[in-house]
This record gives C-alpha cells, structure tokens and sequence, in this order.
C-alpha cells in the first residue's frame, strides 16, 4: 500500500450519512446549537421539533453543556453543510452509540484518555438520560 493511500484512509472522517440515525442526528443538533450559541439564539425549538418532545430537547442541551465542561479542548465542529464529521463529532457518534447499547466499558475506552472517570461518569448518564427521553412512545413533557 503507497503511504498517500494509508494516510488517506487513517485521516478521512466518515460521512454524516454513514452514521447510525441517532449518531447523526445527535451531531447535527449539535452542530445546530453552536450555531445559535454563536448568535445568541435558542436552540430549543429545533430540538423539540427534532425529536418531538421537550424532555429530550432538554436532555440533549443537558448533553451539549456536559461535552462543553468536560472537554478538554475546544470540541471541533464542522460547519453545518459539511457531510464529513470533524474527528470529536465522530467520538460524539460513537459514544452516543455506547451509550444507546448501555455499554459503558466501549464508552470508557472511547474516553478514557481524555477524560477523568468524574467527567465520563457525567457525559454518560446525561447521555443515556437524553437517550431514554427519546425512547419510542415516550411523552413529551417534563
């Protein structure tokens, strides 16, 4: 293999579109809160319109503040039109995949470099609480 091939495919991002549904929406909406944080707007309507419940719209902004106050680096965003993930958008989707399955010993060793077992702790819940909001049949609401 030529080292310009191996290069590529260590540093290629996946595609949005390639993401399980639920990774993909959660680093979209993500994508979509920057960019009301950045002028100064509330993402909340499109989060409840997303995921057509109040309580996972809170949930996830619960989940956007976590990721906010554990990282240890500004957490890389791709612009809204970009169909790759930013390499933290990836790490996003994966946990969000862990934590969908319950399974937080793939989501500690996706993490667990990083951050400090206080801070996975804290991403974890609020993620699998975002989750279960979601959950099919789940009424909206408090």
């Amino acid at each position: 293999m030529q080292s310009s091939t191996l290069i590529r495919q260590l540093t290629q991002q996946p595609l949005v579109r390639d993401l399980a549904v639920e990774a993909a929406q959660a680093v979209l909406a993500l994508r979509y809160c920057i960019l009301c944080r950045r002028s100064e707007r509330d993402p909340m309507p499109e989060l409840e319109r997303r995921w057509g419940n109040i309580l996972a719209a809170r949930r996830y902004r619960l989940v956007v503040e976590a990721i906010g106050h554990v990282w240890p680096e500004p957490f890389a965003v791709a612009p809204p039109c970009c169909p790759r993930v930013s390499f933290d958008e990836a790490l996003l989707a994966a946990m969000v995949g862990a934590s969908s399955r319950g399974d937080r010993v793939h989501f500690d060793w996706l993490t667990a470099e990083m951050l400090g077992s206080d801070a996975r702790e804290m991403l974890f819940v609020a993620l699998e609480n975002f989750i279960r909001a979601r959950a099919p049949g789940r009424v909206g609401g408090l």
